[in-house]
This record gives structure tokens, sequence and C-alpha cells, in this order.
């Protein structure tokens, strides 16, 4: 499983981790869950988990504790979430003009910026990136040639607690 890493103000990572699901362009459906990088597995998490996801349109916001994770996949521990994008139904992934575009770590300026190989065989798209309340996060997804680019922020509510490792 190919996976996106992004940075984001506060450095997040572990085995298990966060994760979310959500729909490309038309972005109606997202599910949060774990992943597990030893196994590149995406499992939904259960309604009486202690963190939550909302969407409006592509504005993705994470409510609730979000967990503490130990470091993975070269992303230094923190809070860390996981989501992944699956295509509008019908729209076929790939080619020169598909790509995916994500905000660069805190002491960076500008985009860190993936071709058509950052989508999974089946067309979806996982991307893992550390979260702060300070700042948002941002991808942007171009599917194909003649698919539009779309741009999610994912932001941590005011109201969220960001756990912190065990003492």
């Amino acid at each position: 499983m190919r996976i996106l890493k992004s940075f984001s103000l506060a450095l997040v990572a572990g085995l298990a981790v966060i994760g979310l699901v959500a729909c490309g362009n038309t972005a109606e459906t997202v599910t949060l869950g774990t992943y597990n990088s030893s196994s590149s597995t995406f499992t939904p998490i259960t309604e009486d988990a202690e963190y939550s996801l909302t969407q409006n349109g592509y504005n993705l916001v994470l409510k609730g504790t979000i967990p503490y994770s130990e470091s993975v996949l070269g992303i230094e521990a923190g809070n860390i979430v996981t989501i992944r994008f699956t295509p509008p139904s019908g729209t076929t992934v790939g080619g020169e003009e598909a790509y995916v575009k994500t905000t660069n770590r805190q002491e960076e300026s500008g985009w860190n910026e993936y071709d058509e190989t950052a989508f999974e065989e089946d067309g979806s798209l996982v991307w893992v990136t550390s979260v702060s309340k300070e700042n948002d996060v941002q991808i942007k997804i171009k599917w194909n040639a003649t698919s539009s680019e779309v741009t999610y922020t994912l932001s941590v509510d005011d109201t969220a607690t960001m756990q912190q490792a065990s003492a």
C-alpha cells in the first residue's frame, strides 16, 4: 500500500494510526478508522470511539480526543490521522495529469507534490498527516486529466483534546 506522508505542525504517528475514509470529488462519505503500517490495513473505528470526524463539503474537522501514537512511517511521535480518499464513482484514476499535493511540514513553505503513482491500485488515495489545533492541513487531488483539482482542508476543533505521550 502506498502512503503519502505529510508533516503539519504537530508531528505524530504509531503502528495503529487514526484514519478516515473520504470520497473524492463528491466528498459525501467519511469514515474515521485506524491504520496499521506493518500490515498496510485501514480499519473503520466503532461508534463509541473517543474521537470523530465531521465533514462539510471539502472541510474536515476532527473532534473529541485525538490519540497519541509512537513514531511510524518516518513521522515523529504525536497525533496523526490517516485519510483514505476514494474517487467519484465512474472515475478512472491516473495518467500524466493525475497528482496529489500536500502542505509541507511546519518549517517549510509550499506543497509536496506526488504523481499518479501515489494512488492505490483501486484508485483510492491514503494520506498520513500530523495534526494540530494551531494550523490546518490541506491536500489537493486531481484524479485524472479531465477531473478538476479538489482541495480538502483538515482541521482540529477548538474543543478537541490532543492526547499526550504517557509519562
